[in-house]
């Protein structure tokens, strides 16, 4: 394995890959029919061509599970096939469809080939209980039934196998869990089953770059009680099982003892930064996605039907819109000026060379030529978005008031939610307005709370005053007592900044993480929800000194042709924003973009200290050596030849503008022989989190 996330995702969609084609070799049968869900044909899609899979399932005909659970005649899919392959997730919802067809095949005796994805001892329980296993005989099956078998044969005529799968590559170094939602919304509603199988995940991984490039963690970072908590599950749990039943005592031994550290473990969660969830994308990537949205988000496809997974989109998804029609009219121009010289070739070989490239030439141009037209669609969109018969273009509304509402005091913030929703914005601006104005000043005045939910209920309706008290629930809109002067508390004082009250591991790897700040109420909600209120200080204390809206220096305006040409990595979203989670990752390595309050890094190893996390944030805070020598002077000096990891867990998802960003970190690391990699439960955005509100 070589020291490259496209290397390292790859492999892992291969292996995921490999596996699915293992059991389809097990079917013994031919002419088969291959049922699925439309969410799995997703993922299928993304694996592996329809060729490809039909070739080895032997089927001729595919038809989606939603289809057969819904219609009154199953038999009338089904007759005539050798055999059927029915592919299911291990959800409640896979069990429910197949528990309506599974009726129409017991009668006919159909043989039927049962593929789960991770098949769980739960869902195992609950498909026999469908199958029609006895009652006495069914608890203790379940039990004691081994999982990892290669064909769990139930009776005559069903085989059940298991499609170990695991975490899917998506953007080059991101690996994600594909949840429902991104994982948004059992985020906020059931957070711990997304905890275990972030857990099991990292597990995946290790044990996938067991036979190669072993990682082995050396540090651990968490900020967030359900970053903790993931941390504790992971480390003090799921890893030492593996090691326990994964090595040989040998094995074990050389491990934990003798092979050095290369991977920090980053834990953070999405309560700590709702921002990306609020505000447009500027980054190509993401800006389709808000205007059009995305039909399909492992394959890139709009719903609109363009597929973005060609090589000119590869190299401008992550720009800021405003770059990329310049680059786009540079490549034209270039296009047509080769083109355009092919009347004045004399000699032979510039003819050769034209005819050899006038092919890829032309591939280029109609790339142009669409992306050209997606960008003027993105233009009509933000320009002509109207609603009814106002004046105003309500989008480009809303993004200029983006670009200026952290520079409006809290009355003039207040006064344009009131003129956005005159000029009849959309229920989903209304709530991320609301919300951006609640998180920017610590909450509502009670009257202006009052007010504003008074006027989402009157314009919108009363499924939009519930998703307001949703969001008000979840602790992203709230109201106080207090004055919410904007610019209360401007300079950090002692109080505020160098005292902490929540318990952070010491660097010396002692083990005190699991203690809790006694004060901290929303502790209490720690597996229940991660919709905590975790801001301390005021948020523009917080965002002054961790530098979230940094200032244009002066000087010749950069040229943009590269996502790591930008100056700084706020050109994601408006205002000049830079995402807090990829701070509080970059503060681990580089410290140079604090500028209000700078902070000198003492110490070799990466490290939070003297940041103050406490100070500024609830929730837990880990800070560990695990097993780094860099600054134990006793140690060592011989560099570490084996590749270096950084490994960052989103809990809740992550954005497609924090993705973007991500990667302009990564481009930061590279230069420390680091690479970065990112596992998360999924793709989220402002129309999940409405979605989430509105359920």
């Amino acid at each position: 394995m070589t020291n490259s996330p496209n290397e390292l995702g790859a492999s892992l969609n291969r292996k995921t890959t490999e596996n699915l084609f293992d059991v389809l070799r097990k079917i013994h049968t031919s002419d088969n029919l291959f049922v699925l869900s439309r969410k799995l044909s997703q993922e299928l899609n993304y694996l592996t061509s329809f060729l490809e899979l039909k070739s080895r399932g032997k089927f001729d005909r595919l038809v989606w599970l939603e289809t057969l659970a819904s219609s009154d005649d199953v038999l009338q899919y089904v007759s005539g096939y050798g055999g059927l392959i029915v592919v299911l997730e291990d959800t409640h919802v896979s069990l429910d469809l197949f528990s309506k067809i599974w009726p129409h095949l017991s009668r006919q005796k159909v043989k039927v080939s049962l593929i789960v994805k991770d098949l769980g001892r739960a869902f195992y329980y609950e498909l026999v209980k469908i199958l029609g296993s006895p009652p006495d005989d069914l608890f203790k099956n379940a039990t004691n039934v081994d999982l990892t078998q290669n064909t769990i044969r139930i009776n005559s005529f069903v085989r059940l196998m298991n499609w170990q799968t695991l975490p899917l590559c998506v953007e080059d170094f991101v690996l994600t869990l594909n949840m429902e939602l991104g994982g948004l919304q059992l985020y906020f509603e059931n957070p711990i089953p997304q905890l275990s199988l972030l857990s099991d995940a990292l597990v995946q991984i290790v044990n996938f770059t067991k036979t190669n490039e072993t990682i082995k963690f050396k540090n651990l970072f968490a900020k967030g009680d359900h970053s903790a908590a993931l941390s504790n599950i992971f480390m003090n749990d799921k890893l030492s099982e593996y090691l326990a039943s994964g090595f040989s005592p040998n094995e074990r031994e050389f491990y934990t003892s003798k092979l050095r550290g290369n991977t920090d473990l980053v834990i953070l969660e999405r309560n700590l930064d709702y921002f990306p969830l609020l505000l447009d994308h500027m980054n190509y990537l993401g800006l389709l996605d808000d205007l059009f949205g995305t039909l399909d988000e492992l394959n890139n496809v709009l719903e609109l039907g363009d597929k973005l997974n060609d090589e000119l989109y590869e190299n401008i998804k992550d720009l800021n819109f405003a770059s990329i029609g310049m680059k786009l009219n540079k490549l034209a121009r270039f296009i047509q000026l080769e083109l355009g010289n092919k009347d004045n070739l004399q000699e032979i070989s510039e003819i050769k060379e034209l005819v050899k490239n006038l092919g890829n030439l032309t591939s280029k141009q109609e790339l142009v030529r669409k992306h050209t037209a997606l960008s003027e669609a993105i233009l009509e969109k933000i320009k002509n978005n109207r609603e009814g018969n106002f004046k105003h273009d309500i989008r480009e509304w809303w993004l200029e008031l983006q670009n200026e509402i952290f520079n409006l005091d809290y009355k003039r913030q207040i006064a344009k939610f009131q003129d956005l929703i005159n000029q009849g914005c959309t229920e989903s601006m209304a709530l991320s307005c609301a919300a951006l104005i609640s998180l920017i000043n610590d909450g509502f005045k009670p009257k202006d709370f009052t007010l504003v939910e008074e006027q989402i209920h009157s314009y919108f309706g009363l499924e939009a005053a519930f998703a307001f008290r949703k969001m008000r629930d979840l602790k992203i809109i709230k109201a106080v007592n207090k004055g919410t002067d904007f610019f209360s508390g401007f300079t950090f004082g002692k109080s505020e900044i160098e005292t902490t009250t929540t318990t952070t591991s010491d660097t010396h790897g002692k083990d005190d993480n699991t203690l809790i700040d006694k004060t901290y109420d929303d502790i209490n909600s720690l597996g229940i929800t991660g919709g905590q209120d975790v801001y301390k200080s005021t948020y523009t204390l917080i965002s002054k000194f961790w530098n979230l809206h940094p200032l244009e220096e002066e000087g010749e305006e950069p040229i943009i042709e590269t996502l790591y040409d930008y100056p700084n990595p706020s050109f994601a979203y408006p205002s000049a924003s830079v995402l807090l989670i990829a701070r509080l990752i970059e503060a681990l390595y580089f410290r140079d973009f604090l500028k209000y309050k700078p902070v000198n890094n003492v110490y070799r190893r990466p490290n939070w200290e003297k940041l103050n996390l406490d100070a500024m944030f609830r929730g837990q805070t880990i800070d560990e050596n695990i097993c780094d020598d860099l600054d134990n002077r006793k140690s060592e000096a011989s560099k570490n030849s084996r590749p270096e990891y950084v490994l960052a867990v989103f809990v809740g998802g992550i954005t497609r503008g924090e993705i973007t960003v991500l990667r302009y970190l990564q481009g930061k690391l590279a230069k420390q022989n680091k690479t970065l990699l990112v596992l998360t439960s999924g793709i989220v955005s402002n129309h999940k989190l409405i979605s989430v509100a509105n359920q």
